[in-house]
């Protein structure tokens, strides 16, 4: 085999799931990485499967639906989604620009971005979940932008590459990272800082004068954060298509609009916990505030202000 062929062969031990079932096959992917809509493009239907190993704040993983498919992910929440084929071919359209995928050419989404692919038949995705903050702090943080799309083959990316597929083609590697913290550790963070270090800095696209449409948009979502909003309902609101009002406003505000709502019902929870009363209650302040899960909000909410919500609850005004 040729060195420069990736066989991600140590990833076959780590089998997350197979089924012809495409609801459990939402849900199985969605638990290791976001809640998203499959849409199968062809008349065919083929077997599933996903392998999948978490290491630190990484999360590796190997995609094949078994026909070809529809992937809408409205807004990657929280992390930095990479994303290269195994085989097969891949369209992706994410904020700025639409990605051809192949083995050579990988897609690289931020979080608050749409990740909107369509898979060939035999597609094989390989997919990199990485920590948003660890990323970040690779980079020297989140001011410089980079382009989606990623020449895996080129100079800069080998080193990198040369690390992913040693780690994930030797399952004595990945079995020791597996099971040793300090080793999946360093290599974790070898992997993110060699992806940092390959990315060319590139200014992000400056942003237009802002269409009315999205303020409209954004005016929409301020008022009815608490409600159950679908971006169905706040393009209907702004008078344009979903599609449009997700490109434009990204284009206009670095994020989708979707993650727009989700930042101001955290605004909004951090504000109703900080001025509740003696007798309030987290779950009924999250629910006020448009989040239905209230295990998950926790979770978010820890992750964006470095606190529980009973944390802030505790420095309310008396």
């Amino acid at each position: 085999m040729s060195p420069n062929v990736f066989a991600p062969n140590a990833l076959r031990s780590y089998r997350l799931f197979e089924s012809n079932d495409l609801d459990e096959t939402r849900d199985r992917i969605s638990g290791v990485m976001q809640p998203h809509m499959l849409v199968p493009s062809g008349t065919g239907r083929g077997q599933s499967y996903m392998d999948f190993v978490k290491l630190g704040r990484l999360g590796l993983g190997a995609i094949s639906f078994g026909s070809s498919m529809h992937v809408d992910v409205e807004s990657v929440d929280g992390y930095f989604l990479l994303m290269f084929c195994l085989s097969g071919q891949a369209r992706v359209r994410t904020l700025h620009a639409a990605v051809d995928v192949d083995c050579n050419n990988a897609v690289l989404c931020a979080p608050g971005q749409p990740f909107d692919a369509w898979l060939s038949s035999d597609c094989e995705q390989f997919v990199l979940r990485i920590d948003a903050d660890a990323f970040q702090a690779a980079r020297c943080g989140a001011g410089a932008g980079f382009a989606p799309r990623i020449s895996i083959d080129s100079p800069p990316m080998q080193g990198w590459m040369h690390q992913l597929r040693t780690l994930t083609g030797s399952s004595a590697l990945l079995d020791c990272a597996r099971a040793n913290a300090d080793v999946a550790r360093h290599m974790e963070e070898l992997l993110i800082e060699l992806l940092a270090c390959a990315l060319p800095r590139a200014p992000l696209p400056e942003a237009a004068v802002v269409p009315a449409f999205v303020r409209r948009a954004e005016e929409f979502i301020r008022a009815h954060a608490g409600e159950p909003l679908q971006l169905d309902d706040i393009s209907r609101a702004a008078g344009v298509s979903p599609r449009t009002l997700r490109e434009r406003f990204g284009m206009a505000r670095g994020i989708s609009p979707m993650q727009f709502l989700r930042d101001m019902r955290m605004k909004l929870a951090r504000e109703a916990l900080l001025t509740a009363g003696r007798h309030a209650r987290i779950a009924d302040i999250a629910l006020a505030c448009g989040f239905f899960h209230i295990g998950r909000f926790s979770v978010a909410y820890a992750k964006e202000f470095g606190e529980h919500p009973s944390a802030t609850l505790r420095k309310r005004a008396n």
